[in-house]
């Protein structure tokens, strides 16, 4: 059978709608029948569990009613307790979903401004470049799993775009061994 792009496949619209009506009422079903059960259980069980603990003595209507009450009374507040533990732990997944969506998103930020400082550094453009530097130094701060990328982008970067030796007056002379090099804080500007 030939399809055209954009129709849903015939053959299989059925099955789907004959499936979603069958989980429906599977679901309706089991609804019913579980209240039917709850129902029961809240009003046939509290008269069997007092007729239990009374063994066959003889109480008053009064104090027979007031004992199913009180059962009726604890086994609503045990399902009521079962339905906020219930609703605590979808809150967990739900928490927890959520924290690992927003890692995702997070993870996905510093990869755009990560992208972005890396083009800054093939800029034209002085400001812009150091701007791309800085932008790296700020992922490498707030990023620790970023950091050792970051630094070996920038020395990189700094090996191929610096002169060395450097050529300004008072820069030191070719063989000076590394260590007896100013640093750059107290270092003057190069020309």
């Amino acid at each position: 059978m030939l399809m055209e792009m954009g129709e849903p496949e015939r053959g299989r619209r059925p099955w789907r709608d004959w499936l979603a009506r069958h989980r429906t009422i599977t679901a309706l079903s089991a609804g019913s029948v579980g209240l039917a059960v709850l129902g029961a259980v809240l009003v046939v069980l509290p008269g069997v569990v007092v007729d239990y603990d009374l063994a066959g003595e003889g109480v008053a209507a009064q104090d027979r009613l007031k004992a199913v009450n009180d059962v009726r009374t604890t086994l609503l507040q045990a399902v009521g307790g079962v339905v906020v533990l219930f609703g605590a732990y979808a809150t967990w997944r739900q928490l927890r979903v959520s924290q690992a969506g927003l890692c995702a998103t997070q993870e996905g930020y510093v990869t755009d401004r990560f992208s972005t400082a890396v083009d800054q550094l093939g800029s034209d453009k002085l400001e812009t470049r150091i701007g791309g530097l800085h932008a790296l130094w700020r992922i490498a701060e707030h990023s620790a799993r970023d950091r050792e990328a970051v630094i070996s982008i920038q020395a990189a970067y700094l090996r191929t775009h610096l002169p060395w030796p450097p050529t300004a007056p008072g820069a030191p002379a070719r063989g000076v061994p590394f260590n007896d090099v100013v640093p750059l804080e107290v270092r003057a500007a190069d020309a």
